[in-house]
């Protein structure tokens, strides 16, 4: 009897688990924008962010809104370097690792644009900005 009882509350607990995860997002809900930032004559750029070190949604918008300057910049003919530096130290068996970015961009003009919109996939939890020239 125990052996029944057991079997059934693992299978309600299955079923009632299951029940409770999100479905997966058609492909019709995601925006156009995501795959054809240049939309009815305008000029744009997306920036994809996922959560990030300190889970602060602030931080996830500045860092997509950067991404997508950076993709703008480079459709204008900005020159952008990005160096990379990882030092690795292992002493007594304890790890250290220390990574140095230094970005730097040359530019004869500057970038304007806004923030014509936003979407987050609920899921995957990527935050999308689309940015377009002013």
């Amino acid at each position: 009897m125990k052996k029944v009882l057991l079997t059934l509350f693992i299978a309600l607990f299955t079923l009632t688990g299951c029940m409770g995860q999100p479905e997966a997002k058609k492909t019709g809900e995601r925006p156009d924008w995501i795959l054809n930032p240049n939309q009815n004559g305008k000029s744009g750029a997306v920036g994809v962010a996922a959560r990030t070190y300190d889970q602060k949604v602030s931080t996830k918008r500045t860092l997509a809104i950067t991404r997508a300057l950076d993709e703008l910049s480079l459709q204008q003919g900005v020159k952008v370097e990005l160096n990379l530096n990882k030092q690795e130290t292992v002493v007594n068996d304890r790890s250290n690792t220390v990574l140095d970015a230094q970005s730097s961009y040359q530019s004869s003009s500057t970038v304007s644009a806004h923030i014509e919109d936003v979407w987050e996939d609920k899921i995957t939890g990527e935050l999308y900005i689309w940015m377009v020239l002013d």
